[in-house]
């Protein structure tokens, strides 16, 4: 229990618990989009999230000591992952479908171990690169079982592919600014409000270039859903930039990215959207969590 309760055991605990909480996000926006528009549901998420970090930034004191460096590496942060990743992420949606797409942008782990490896010295073993490499594979072959009824046929020739790997290398490179912020001063609620914030200047921005103009509409069940996913989202965010303030980048990225087996689970026993434990789900489960093993257990 007392090694659980160690800054390595919290470097584990944290980001697994961010996929956790943010599978419940992805969950609850599957529904608000029924109803509601992507841009919209980014734009609530994202100043709802701003928000809270903000308050508690304010209630705890640390943006009366804050200095101006950091939060311009936390701006960066924003603007490279919840700004420039997501509208590269939806540009490769719509020029290559979502079941090309998705697995692509789902090497990001790989990107940020590397940014690590060049940027913050980090020094990953083999079995860390082994377990993220399995964890990788693991994600995209559940992602392209769980959007395998929303892929459209036909590709969006060799240009496409630009967009889904310019979205897996710009969100590698969140933690990489995070952590440059964090070498400035530990104060990661003052750099959640500032990312999130500047992500949401960031898509409403680049809205034009978005598919259908990036349209913001959301009627009040989407909204519903919507609030539900900002609190769990919010869970996530405090999570993943708490981590990152102690452990390293190649530890709680991988741990972070199991969010598509928790969202099968999820979907599987609570949505009742038919999902399917197939042979291929059950396979894509095992290389995540030999994935999750390796990275936890062999550092």
């Amino acid at each position: 229990m007392s090694g659980l309760l160690s800054p390595l055991g919290w470097g584990i605990v944290l980001p697994i618990f961010t996929s956790m909480a943010y599978a419940c996000t992805l969950v609850c926006m599957r529904q608000a989009l029924r109803s509601g528009t992507p841009v919209a549901g980014l734009v609530v998420l994202n100043l709802i999230i701003a928000a809270a970090g903000f308050a508690i930034s304010f209630l705890r004191g640390t943006h009366l000591t804050t200095t101006w460096e950091a939060p311009l590496y936390f701006m960066a942060a924003g603007a490279m992952g919840q700004g420039l990743g997501q509208i590269a992420f939806y540009l490769g949606i719509e020029r290559m479908g979502v079941s090309r797409a998705t697995p692509i942008q789902s090497s990001t782990p790989i990107w940020a171990a590397l940014f690590a490896a060049v940027f913050l010295a980090e020094r990953p073993t083999l079995a860390v690169w082994a377990g993220t490499l399995l964890i990788v594979f693991g994600v995209s072959l559940l992602s392209l079982a769980e959007v395998k009824e929303r892929s459209r046929p036909g590709g969006g020739g060799r240009g496409a592919l630009v967009y889904p790997v310019l979205s897996s290398v710009l969100y590698a490179l969140v933690p990489i600014f995070m952590k440059q912020g964090f070498a400035i001063q530990k104060t990661p609620f003052l750099g959640i409000g500032c990312a999130f914030l500047m992500g949401t200047l960031v898509v409403l921005a680049g809205r034009s270039i978005l598919p259908g103009g990036g349209p913001i509409r959301a009627d009040g069940r989407a909204l519903g859903f919507l609030l539900v996913a900002a609190f769990a989202n919010t869970l996530a965010a405090f999570g993943f930039w708490t981590a990152l303030t102690f452990a390293d980048v190649s530890l709680v990225l991988p741990l972070s990215r199991l969010v598509p087996l928790w969202v099968v689970v999820l979907s599987y026993f609570f949505l009742g959207h038919l999902e399917r434990l197939t042979w291929r789900v059950v396979f894509s489960a095992a290389l995540v969590v030999a994935g999750g093993v390796l990275v936890s257990a062999f550092r």
